[in-house]
């Protein structure tokens, strides 16, 4: 199924009749809110600690106003679980691909273009630091060594303007959204985890038209 996925992201991201393209690398941090554990104390949360991100897109103008671009998106990101003061981690990351499809309601010749975003992909979700006989809040949720693959939905806008012949300074924010990966953040017994991540990522980039 994420093969497939894949395929059809490339797909999408050449179709026929672009007009441009650019290529450039994007740099930021994400930041989530917690989703209460069911059957813990009131204030007791499951989630990512805030990380860095770093990545690489690929876009093209498709007409006037509408466009396209693939993202991958490196993040580190710790496995986290707080209750009253207290937060337990693991090192963690995440690798994240999706398609954009972009529309801005400014033509292609315009100085600024602010743009809006929505589209989907695949997160890679990984646990990547040593997992230990005992770790404090263990009686709500386990934090493990492993990693899961969720479908991704991103929505979102930026703006865009140029700072040279062929240089484009793009600032960028999107909601990434993704179901809980319980394989990484396993309710303990008696526990529940509901609900949907909400990620959100603020980020800044220069982009080179081809």
């Amino acid at each position: 199924m994420y093969r497939n996925l894949v395929v059809s992201i490339m797909l999408a991201a050449g179709v026929a009749g672009a007009q441009s393209h650019d290529l450039g690398v994007i740099g930021g941090a994400a930041f989530l809110r917690g989703i209460p554990i069911g059957g813990a104390p009131d204030g007791t949360s499951a989630g990512f600690q805030p990380g860095l991100v770093a990545g690489v897109e690929f876009g093209q103008d498709l007409y006037q106003h509408w466009g396209g671009e693939i993202r991958y998106l490196f993040e580190q990101r710790d496995l986290s679980v707080s209750s009253g003061g207290q937060t337990a981690t693991l090192a963690g990351q995440a690798h994240v691909l999706y398609y954009d499809l972009t529309y801005s309601p400014r033509s292609r010749e315009e100085h600024v273009r602010p743009y809006f975003a929505v589209g989907g992909g695949m997160k890679l979700f990984r646990g990547t630091g040593s997992e230990e006989a005992y770790r404090p809040l263990m009686q709500y949720a386990y934090l493990t060594q492993t990693q899961q693959i969720e479908p991704l939905l991103s929505v979102g806008g930026g703006v865009k303007w140029p700072v040279g012949k062929r240089m484009v300074l793009r600032i960028d924010c999107r909601d990434q959204i993704t179901p809980f990966p319980l394989k990484l953040i396993a309710p303990a017994t008696g526990m529940t985890i509901k609900g949907w991540l909400h990620d959100i990522v603020p980020t800044v980039g220069l982009s080179w038209r081809l």
